[in-house]
């Protein structure tokens, strides 16, 4: 397990990072494949918050946690993510979704994000929006409940696609303005 730890506004001092390091093994059993771990410490006035990205199995699972304190903003966050992988995993065995996926079914989407400020009045023609950001992703095939799971898992996820394995068509899942979430599907 790769750990990469940032600081904003915070010395990462030895004692830290061993504290993090300690701290995030205890979510390596939770995972069969985790290949990397991101954390970002910051400090703002007297706001110390923590933000750990885990890229495993496939999926990518993202926790924060602010407190007063750095080490018990770090302990929140473990507990968070160990919260999410203890569902995410007893979801699995359920589901008996443990099924390896080749990337070879994975269908490559692109993402992008569109300035829209200017006024309409203003647009001629031959005006195209300029994108302002651009990914891309591939669309594994599961199933609805699969793709809601590791779509709250990934929680800054504004839109995710991914193959219906039911229907085998692309669906889209998208988080509404009141935090539920929307669920697009071609009809036949």
């Amino acid at each position: 397990m790769h750990v990469s730890i940032t600081g904003r506004h915070v010395e990462l001092t030895e004692s830290l990072k061993t504290y993090v390091d300690e701290k995030l093994q205890h979510l390596k059993h939770f995972l069969d494949h985790v290949v990397d771990v991101h954390v970002v410490l910051s400090v703002e006035k007297f706001r110390q918050e923590v933000e750990v990205t885990i890229q495993a199995n496939g999926i990518s699972i993202h926790g924060s946690h602010e407190t007063d304190d750095m080490y018990a903003s770090i302990d929140g966050v473990v507990d968070k993510l160990s919260r999410q992988l203890k569902k995410y995993r007893a979801k699995m065995q359920k589901h008996g979704s443990q099924k390896k996926r080749s990337l070879s079914n994975d269908i490559k989407v692109s993402h992008r994000v569109l300035d829209t400020a200017m006024a309409v009045e203003e647009l001629d023609e031959e005006h195209e929006h300029e994108v302002v950001h651009h990914e891309h992703h591939y669309a594994k095939p599961m199933s609805i409940d699969e793709a809601v799971m590791q779509f709250e898992l990934g929680s800054k996820q504004q839109v995710m696609m991914f193959m219906n394995q039911d229907t085998d068509r692309l669906n889209v899942l998208y988080r509404k303005d009141n935090e539920q979430l929307g669920w697009i599907e071609p009809e036949a």
